[in-house]
């Protein structure tokens, strides 16, 4: 049976190592997309931002729909939250940008909130190993959510070029997986 567990992942393996260039290719896409954020943050986070404008006018809309829908269960309710999903899709794509900064500030809350539940959790369970460590992630959560709330555009910047320092990194990593991939097949 193990034989032929082993013969069958070897098989895997093989066809895995054959599609090498679509690999190599998807390293190249990952690793281009990492320039471009880094290149022009402002615009990659606008563009992420009409987009997701675009997804919640969408949802809006079919809301809308499904409120005259004959099997509908509360019709006012998915005819108003139609109606708020096009209006909130709406304000995006009229400021996307500044949806963004808004997105990072409730974020930056998030931040807040889950270091303060850390911090409190820490200090009060003293059967908590490593209550330190926790206290510490607690508070660098607390700073981090601090600094994002006060500075949400420049944060949300700065995040951009991190995540671009990321893809890049990644899609070199998936490149050379790509070639070891290669090798399998010879």
């Amino acid at each position: 049976m193990s034989n032929t567990i082993e013969s069958d992942n070897a098989q895997l393996g093989l066809q895995l190592a054959k599609e090498w260039p679509a690999v190599f290719v998807m390293g190249l896409i990952t690793f281009g997309l990492g320039i471009v954020v880094i290149s022009w943050p402002q615009e990659t986070l606008t563009v992420i931002s009409i987009l997701i404008g675009l997804q919640i006018l969408i949802y809006g809309i079919y809301r809308l729909v499904a409120a005259f829908a004959d099997d509908t269960i509360s019709p006012g309710f998915t005819g108003f939250v139609g109606i708020v999903g096009i209006v909130a899709g709406v304000v995006v794509l009229r400021h996307p940008f500044q949806t963004v900064a808004v997105l990072a500030a409730i974020l930056g809350a998030v931040w807040i909130i889950g270091g303060a539940i850390e911090l409190i959790g820490s200090i009060a369970d003293s059967k908590l190993e490593h209550r330190g460590v926790a206290a510490l992630g607690g508070l660098l959560s607390i700073a981090a959510g601090v600094i994002v709330v006060v500075w949400p555009a420049p944060t949300v910047t700065v995040v951009a070029w991190i995540s671009g320092l990321y893809l890049i990194i990644f899609g070199l990593f998936i490149c050379f997986s790509a070639f070891q991939l290669r090798k399998l097949t010879k």
